[in-house]
């Protein structure tokens, strides 16, 4: 009898061994089940969404020109042919402030002859090359006698020469003996004239065709860049709201990528302007990328 029980207990403990084995089974197959349909609806989900987005770029346009701050010499000028006399380079830092630093020709056979530069740093921290549009420079002077013109020149570091070519004016200046303001742009051939990490020369001289000796009084002289603001138009035309995260300006040698943060909602347009994003010369491409993967093309020359 006692051997009988004792079978009896065994195949009843595993009885509910094999119970409890198959509804811990039924357990997983629940949850790996349910986190499959789970997953799936997710999936069907986002696969719904990503198709009923549609993003376009409408246009893309240069909207205007900015202009960063003066960059002005950090040390005295470099007198080439001439001489000092009176004041300091800080004094040419600030338009209009009272000071100005003060400059004589040197007696050169059959004439009088002025060749000053100075130094200049450009923040490519806060503008960096790729974009800068042009370069312009701003002198203002005042000469003891209006006889002959005046020139702005700067270092082409290609030509290893002061020049003025490519330049907007290359004709000069004419002084009036009070108070002038002079300026030119570099137009596209700054990059000649401005080093990888920003550093510009500037040169002010004379035509070199006056018989008298003159001075001249530099008040102001500066650099600075010039970018464009870009504006981007995106549409909206599809049944959802669209996160776009980031844009890349694309041409046959450059792929430049930009973080971005717009969202447009449905039906809606959305016009983006950016100032450190500029626009390459020629045939280029403007892609974004949503949120959800999808992608528009823009292209432009």
């Amino acid at each position: 009898m006692r051997t009988i029980t004792g079978l009896r207990l065994r195949r009843d403990r595993r009885g509910v061994s094999n119970i409890i084995v198959v509804v811990l089974s039924l357990v997983i197959i629940i949850a790996i089940v349910s986190n499959v349909v789970l997953w799936s609806y997710r999936m069907n989900q986002l696969d719904w969404e990503k198709i009923r987005e549609n993003v376009k770029i409408s246009n893309v346009t240069r909207v205007s020109a900015t202009r960063s701050p003066w960059f002005v010499v950090q040390s005295e000028y470099t007198v080439n042919t001439g001489s000092r006399v009176s004041g300091a380079y800080e004094d040419t830092q600030v338009a209009d402030d009272g000071g100005w630093e003060t400059f004589q020709e040197e007696e050169t056979p059959p004439t009088y002859r002025l060749d000053v530069n100075g130094t200049f740093t450009l923040d490519l921290s806060s503008y960096p090359l790729w974009s800068v549009s042009t370069v312009e420079i701003q002198l203002r002077y005042g000469a003891s006698d209006a006889g002959e013109n005046w020139y702005l020149k700067a270092y082409n570091w290609t030509a290893n020469e002061f020049s003025d070519s490519g330049f907007n004016s290359t004709t000069g200046h004419t002084p009036t003996t009070g108070w002038d303001n002079y300026a030119v742009n570099l137009t596209d051939q700054w990059r000649s004239y401005v080093q990888d990490d920003g550093t510009m020369r500037v040169e002010v001289c004379d035509e070199g065709n006056e018989a008298v000796r003159m001075t001249v009084d530099i008040d102001f002289l500066g650099v600075r860049i010039v970018f464009s603001e870009i504006r981007f138009t995106f549409r909206n035309e599809g049944a959802l709201t669209f996160h776009l995260v980031s844009l890349w300006i694309i041409n046959s040698t450059d792929h430049e990528r930009y973080d971005i943060n717009a969202i447009v909602n449905s039906g809606e347009t959305l016009n983006y302007i950016r100032d450190d994003i500029s626009l390459p010369t020629g045939q280029y491409a403007v892609k974004v990328v949503t949120e959800r993967g999808n992608i528009a093309v823009y292209l432009g020359s």
